[in-house]
C-alpha cells in the first residue's frame, strides 16, 4: 500500500498525452487491398498492405505525440520534477525519506495531493498497518476514501455518511456474484448510473438528502454548451460498438470460425479411417492409399473455396458496417476542426479522448485489413494443397538387394541381409557428427513374388578418407568391393544426397567403411548382375546402414 501510493506521488518524466491530428481518417477503409472472391493461385498478395501498415503506424505515432499547449507545459513541468527527483537520489531513498522529500516540495509539484501523503504518512506507522490490516476489504475502502476526500467539502461529508456507507457496502457485496459482475461491465454508462441512484434510494440517499450534504451553495450562472459534447458522445457511442462487437464477434469471424470447424471434422474424419502404408512394389496398394488421402485433401479445397466466397461477401458487408460506425465521430471531430475550438480550460481536458477516438477509427482500419489479409493467406493455403491434390500417383518400386548381399552389423560382422529381423542392432551414419553409430532395424521389407527383380552390380574403389571432423592419411591400393542391388536403390553420398545405383556418376563421393573409419570413395565400374525373385530392404533409426561396406539408404 505504501510503495503504491509513493508511486502515485513521486512525479514522472513523461506525461500521457494525446492530441487529434487533423488528417482525413475514413479514406484509409478504401485503401484496404480487398479480398480474393474466389480462389486464384495466379493471385498474389498486395503491397497495399505493406504501405498500408506504414502508413497507420506513422498515424498512431502522430497522435501520440501530439500535445495541445497545456499538455506540452504539464509535461515539461513533469520532466523537471523528474530531473529534480533523480538529483536528490530518490530512486536510493527509503519510503521515509521519499515522504519527507515530498512533503519538502509541496504543493509545487504537480499533481501534488496533500490527502495522500496523510494517508502514506500514516501507513509508516508500524501499530496502523497492523490495524489496517484487520479491516475488511469494504472498510479499507471507506476508510481510503474518508482519507483521500478534501477536507469541509461535499465528497468528505458524502463519504461520511451511513447512508453512502451501506450504499457502498451493498454494491460491493453485488460485484462479488460473478454473474452481477458480468451482466454489470455490460451495461451502459447510463444503466450503470441509474442502478447506482437506485441503490442509494433504497437506503435514503435520495435527492434531498443530497443537496443537503452539499451544503447551501450559491446556484452556478448556466454554462454555455460544451464545444465537444456531440464528438465525445459520438466518441462513446463508438467505443460502446466496438465493446459490444468484441463480445458478440462479428459476422466475418464468425463464418471464419465455422470454417476452421468444419476442417478440423475432416481431420479428424481422416484421423479415424487411417490406412497402412502399402509396401514398395505394390502398385495397386499404393495407389488405393494415394486415393484414400487425396481424397480427404479434396474435401478441405471444397470447404476452402467454399468459404473464400463467403468471407468475400462478409467483409465487403463488414468494411460498410465499420465505415458506417466511425462516420459520426469522424464528421464531429471534424466540425470543431480537430479538438481547435476547444478553448475552455476545463473542456481541454476532453482532447485527449478525442484523440483516443482517432486511435479507435485507425483500429478498425486495421481489423479490416487483418480480415482481407487472413483472407489472401486462406488463398495461399488453397494452392499449396491444390499442387499436393494435382500430383499424380507414381508407384513406389521395390528398393532392395539379393538374400546374399551383406549388412554390417553394429559389431562390425557382416551377415547376409536375408538373415537380419527387426530389433537386431546394425550399424549406420550419423552425417551431423560424421561417425558410425549402433541403429536399430525397425522393419525387414521382403518382396519374394513372381515378379523378377534387375540387379546391378557396382564395382567401388577407395582414393582417400573421409573421417569425420578429423582429416585422415590417404589410403592407397585398397581392395574394391563389389555391390550388388536394385537400380533404383538409393546409395547415399558424401555431400548428403541419396542417389540411384544406375545414376551413379565416377565423379560422386561415396562413403565407404575402413577399420573404424569412414573413407571417401568413387564409383570404378557398373555392370548388370541378372535378375532375382526374392529382395530385401532394411528401415533403421538412422534411415541408412552399410553394404558391403558402403553406406546406402533405407529407401
Amino acid at each position: 500500500m505504501v510503495a503504491l501510493l509513493l508511486i502515485l506521488l513521486v512525479p514522472v518524466a513523461v506525461a500521457l498525452a494525446q492530441k487529434p491530428i487533423k488528417t482525413e481518417l475514413l479514406p484509409l477503409f478504401d485503401k484496404v487491398p480487398a479480398p480474393p472472391a474466389a480462389p486464384s493461385c495466379a493471385l498474389k498478395r498486395p503491397a497495399g498492405f505493406a504501405e498500408l501498415d506504414k502508413q497507420m503506424t506513422q498515424l498512431v505515432q502522430a497522435i501520440g505525440m501530439g500535445l495541445t499547449a497545456e499538455q506540452a507545459k504539464e509535461q515539461a513541468d513533469m520532466q523537471v520534477m523528474g530531473k529534480q527527483a533523480a538529483a536528490a537520489g530518490m530512486d536510493k531513498m527509503t519510503d521515509q525519506q521519499k515522504l519527507a522529500y515530498m512533503q519538502q516540495q509541496g504543493s509545487s509539484m504537480p499533481g501534488y495531493n496533500a490527502q495522500s501523503m496523510q494517508l502514506a504518512q500514516q501507513m509508516q506507522d508500524p501499530a496502523f498497518q497492523a490495524r489496517f490490516a484487520k479491516m475488511s476489504e469494504q472498510e479499507k475502502a471507506v476508510y481510503v476514501q474518508k482519507m483521500m476526500a478534501s477536507p469541509n467539502t461535499p465528497g468528505q461529508r458524502m463519504v461520511n455518511d451511513p447512508a453512502f456507507q451501506s450504499a457502498q457496502a451493498e454494491f460491493m457485496q453485488q460485484m462479488k456474484n460473478p454473474g452481477f459482475k458480468q451482466a454489470w461491465d455490460k451495461k451502459s454508462e447510463a444503466e450503470q448510473e441509474a442502478h447506482m441512484a437506485s441503490l442509494m434510494r433504497k437506503h435514503g440517499l435520495d435527492e434531498r438528502k443530497m443537496k443537503a450534504i452539499a451544503g447551501n451553495q450559491a446556484p452556478a450562472a448556466p454554462m454555455a454548451p460544451l464545444v465537444a459534447t456531440r464528438a465525445m458522445e459520438a466518441y462513446v457511442k463508438l467505443g460502446d460498438d466496438i465493446a459490444t462487437e468484441a463480445r458478440n464477434s462479428s459476422t466475418f469471424q464468425r463464418m471464419h470460425d465455422q470454417m476452421q470447424r468444419d476442417l478440423e471434422a475432416v481431420k479428424r474424419d481422416l484421423e479415424a479411417r487411417p490406412m497402412d502404408e502399402a509396401r514398395e512394389g505394390d502398385c495397386a496398394g499404393q495407389e488405393k492409399v494415394f486415393q484414400h488421402y487425396r481424397s480427404f485433401q479434396k474435401k478441405r479445397l471444397d470447404i476452402i473455396a467454399k468459404y473464400i466466397g463467403q468471407l468475400n461477401t462478409a467483409w465487403a458487408s463488414h468494411k460498410t458496417l465499420l465505415k458506417t460506425r466511425v462516420t459520426p465521430f469522424h464528421a464531429e471531430l471534424a466540425r470543431i476542426h480537430y479538438g481547435d475550438d476547444i478553448k475552455r480550460p476545463e473542456e481541454k481536458k476532453l482532447i485527449g479522448q478525442l484523440a483516443g477516438g482517432q486511435e479507435l477509427v485507425l483500429q478498425e482500419v486495421g481489423q479490416l485489413a487483418g480480415y482481407s489479409s487472413l483472407l489472401y493467406d486462406l488463398n495461399k493455403e488453397y494452392c499449396e494443397l491444390k499442387k499436393s491434390y494435382d500430383q499424380p500417383f507414381q508407384c513406389e518400386l521395390a528398393t532392395c538387394f539379393p538374400a546374399f548381399a551383406r549388412v554390417t552389423l553394429a559389431d562390425g560382422r557382416q551377415v547376409p541381409i536375408s538373415k537380419v529381423r527387426p530389433g537386431m542392432e546394425v550399424l549406420g551414419y550419423d552425417a551431423a557428427t560424421g561417425r558410425t553409430v549402433a541403429t536399430r532395424v525397425q522393419r525387414l521389407d521382403i518382396h519374394d513374388d513372381e515378379k523378377a527383380y534387375e540387379l546391378v552390380q557396382l564395382t567401388i574403389g577407395t582414393p582417400a578418407v573421409y573421417a569425420g571432423l578429423e582429416a585422415a592419411p590417404l589410403h592407397a591400393g585398397k581392395e574394391a568391393v563389389e555391390l550388388v542391388l536394385t537400380p533404383n536403390h538409393p546409395v547415399l553420398t558424401a555431400q548428403k544426397q541419396a542417389l540411384r545405383a544406375d545414376q551413379i556418376q565416377p565423379s560422386d563421393d561415396l562413403l565407404m567403411l575402413r577399420s573404424d573409419a569412414v573413407e571417401l570413395t568413387r564409383l570404378a565400374d557398373r555392370q548388370p548382375a541378372g535378375k532375382t525373385n526374392a529382395v530385401y530392404n532394411l528401415r533403421t533409426g538412422t534411415g541408412n546402414y552399410f553394404m558391403s561396406g558402403v553406406l546406402v539408404g533405407s529407401k
